[in-house]
């Protein structure tokens, strides 16, 4: 019996029109994430740079007070994820959640992965105007996703 039940929620869940898509950009999205937090780590041992003395002293590295340029724009791309991404999640979740139609749904999630994937590339290699295009696309992927939540909500 108590094997029953764990079976059948998962399969409820994973039943929702648009979860499917919504789990594997999820994914892609953190993984995303991890890889840029990553990067920051490359860059600063590619420089040889440290923050903290153990690190300096265990990586042979120099210790500095502030970021070298080429790592305080990984930050800021990394920061700019951890800014936008949760929201996406949590709207995303909510949408499939309601109901929201299946198509509007999928150009979401797929627009908004994609958006961010390549947003990611255009801040950390200087790209404009890529850069401000793909974080256009993203917002409005976000406020598609609102505006379908209020109108299933509302109906």
């Amino acid at each position: 019996m108590n094997d029953f039940f764990p079976q059948m929620t998962s399969n409820l869940v994973l039943a929702f029109p648009g979860f499917r898509l919504y789990a594997l950009c999820a994914v892609i999205l953190v993984i995303k994430m991890f890889g840029v937090g990553l990067y920051t780590v490359r860059t600063r041992s590619r420089l040889k740079l440290a923050m903290n003395p153990e690190d300096a002293a265990r990586f042979n590295a120099q210790l500095v007070t502030t970021e070298h340029p080429d790592v305080e724009r990984v930050l800021r791309a990394h920061r700019n994820d951890l800014e936008n991404i949760p929201a996406f999640l949590i709207l995303g979740l909510i949408a499939v959640l309601a109901g929201a139609p299946v198509l509007g749904l999928q150009i979401c999630f797929i627009a908004y992965t994609a958006a961010r994937v390549v947003y990611s590339v255009a801040y950390i290699k200087a790209m404009q105007p890529w850069r401000s295009m793909t974080f256009g696309i993203g917002t409005l992927c976000m406020f598609a996703l609102c505006v379908m939540i209020i109108i299933r909500i509302l109906s």
